[in-house]
C-alpha cells in the first residue's frame, strides 16, 4: 500500500514539472527604452568616463544597448564647457577635465535622435584617502574590506567600485605544441615550444565590481568607515589560487546620491521575497528637457577620486580543485591530427609507455583547460603593474 502511495506521489510531481509553461508578461515597451547615464565627473588628474545606454527588455539578452553618437559637454557655473569624446559605443571620456572645487558643474547630453537631456548643477566633493584594505579567511573563503575616514567629518557618504586581477598557472606545464606546418615539427606534427609568446603556463584575468558598494557614518560619531565589506572570494576560487590583486577606487558623494544609490540597490537586490521592498520609481539629478515627463536613470556626482591597490598571496591550503588528469596519445600524425588538431586536447611532453609491452612513442597530453592557460580565460601578457 505504502509503494502504491509513493508510486502516486511521484507520477503526481513529474505531471507537475512536464505541465510548466512559459509565462511572458504583457508589458508594453517603451520603444528605445529610457536613457542610463553611469559615472563621476573627476575632479582629480585622472579620465572621466561616462557610460550611455537605454533599458531594454530582459528577454533580449544581456547585452547593453549602447547609446552611441551622443554629443556630451559638461558645463560649469564659471561659464566652461569641456566636450566628452566617444572611444567605443556608449563609452565617452575626457582625460582632465580639470574641474574647480570652488565652482558646481552639469552634464549637457544631446542623443542621435535629437532629444536633449541635462543634469542639476552639483558641487564637488573631495574625497578623503583609503586608509587600508584587509582581508580575512574564514570557512567560506577570503572577505576583503575596506577603512576609510575623514578627519573634518565633511565625506558621510562614500562609494566604491574595484576592478581585480589574478595570476592562474595551468595544472600542467607543456613543452610542446601541435603545429603540423612548421618545419620544425616531428613527423607526428608535433614541436618544441620555442617562442616566448608560446608559453601558455602563466596567465592573467581581470574583473571588476557589479554589485552597488556604498555606505554612511551618518549615525555615528565620527565619520568613519570601519571594516567595510567589499569583495567575496569563494573557498577554492581560482582567483587566489596564485597571486590576487584589488584596485579599489573612492568615491565621497552628497546624501542624494547616497539616497539614489540606495534606492537602486534595493530595487535591483531586495526584491527576492514577499519581506523585500516594493520596486521604487528611479530618477536621479538628470532630466529629459525635450520631454520633461520622460524618465531618465542616472545621477551625475562630480568628486576626486582616491584609490589604493594591494596584492594578496594564495592562502595556505587554497585547494583549487581542476579535476586534470593526463592521457597517452600514440606518436603517428593519424593520432596527433584526431587528439591535437581541434585544441581541446593539447600535447605536454614526450614519452615512452613501457606498459603494456612493447613499448610505444608518444605524448603525455590533457585538456585545454588544464594545459593552456589562455583557455580558462587568461592572457598572456603581464600587467605593468605586477610584480
Amino acid at each position: 500500500m505504502r509503494l502504491r502511495y509513493c508510486c502516486y506521489c511521484l507520477l503526481f510531481f513529474f505531471s507537475a514539472l512536464s505541465c510548466k509553461d512559459r509565462y511572458v508578461p504583457d508589458i508594453q515597451s517603451t520603444g528605445t527604452g529610457y536613457l542610463v547615464v553611469e559615472g563621476v565627473l573627476n575632479a582629480g588628474n585622472a579620465p572621466t568616463t561616462l557610460t550611455v545606454s537605454r533599458t531594454k527588455k530582459v528577454a533580449s539578452g544581456n547585452q547593453p544597448a549602447y547609446e552611441s553618437n551622443a554629443s556630451i559637454t559638461v558645463e560649469g557655473t564659471d561659464n566652461s564647457a569641456k566636450q566628452l569624446t566617444m572611444t567605443s559605443a556608449g563609452i565617452y571620456q575626457n582625460n582632465n577635465l580639470n574641474l574647480s572645487a570652488s565652482n558646481k558643474y552639469r552634464v549637457r547630453i544631446k542623443t542621435g535622435d535629437g532629444k536633449e537631456y541635462l543634469s542639476d548643477f552639483v558641487a564637488v566633493k573631495i574625497t578623503p584617502p583609503i586608509d587600508s584594505i584587509g582581508w580575512k579567511s574564514n570557512s567560506d573563503g577570503v572577505q576583503l574590506y575596506v577603512n576609510t575616514h575623514d578627519p573634518a567629518n565633511n565625506t558621510i557618504y562614500y562609494r566604491w567600485d574595484w576592478d581585480e586581477t589574478w595570476e592562474i598557472h595551468s595544472y600542467y606545464q607543456s613543452s610542446l605544441i601541435y603545429d603540423p606546418k612548421s618545419p620544425l615539427a616531428d613527423a607526428a606534427g608535433v614541436r618544441y615550444r620555442v617562442f616566448p609568446q608560446e608559453d601558455v603556463n602563466t596567465c592573467w584575468r581581470y574583473g571588476k565590481s557589479t554589485s552597488l558598494l556604498f555606505a554612511s557614518s551618518a549615525k555615528l560619531t565620527a565619520d568613519v568607515i570601519h571594516e567595510f565589506p567589499i569583495n567575496e572570494i569563494p573557498s577554492g576560487d581560482d582567483r587566489l589560487s596564485v597571486k590576487y590583486s584589488i584596485l579599489l577606487r573612492q568615491y565621497a558623494m552628497d546624501k542624494a546620491a547616497y539616497e539614489f544609490y540606495d534606492l537602486m540597490k534595493k530595487n535591483t537586490e531586495s526584491i527576492g521575497s514577499i519581506f523585500d521592498p516594493m520596486p521604487s520609481e528611479l530618477r536621479g539629478n538628470i532630466h529629459c528637457v525635450t520631454n520633461p515627463s520622460e524618465t531618465v536613470i542616472g545621477y551625475i556626482a562630480a568628486a576626486t577620486v582616491t584609490q589604493k591597490r594591494v596584492f594578496i598571496a594564495s592562502p595556505p591550503g587554497w585547494n583549487l580543485q581542476q579535476g586534470c588528469s593526463l592521457q597517452f596519445v600514440i606518436k603517428n600524425s593519424d593520432s596527433t591530427k584526431a587528439y591535437f588538431g581541434a585544441g581541446a586536447i593539447v600535447p605536454i611532453n614526450q614519452n615512452k609507455r613501457t606498459d603494456p609491452p612493447p613499448p610505444a612513442d608518444g605524448y603525455d597530453a590533457s585538456t585545454a583547460i588544464c594545459v593552456d592557460c589562455t583557455a580558462r580565460g587568461g592572457s598572456t601578457q603581464k600587467p605593468t603593474y605586477w610584480p
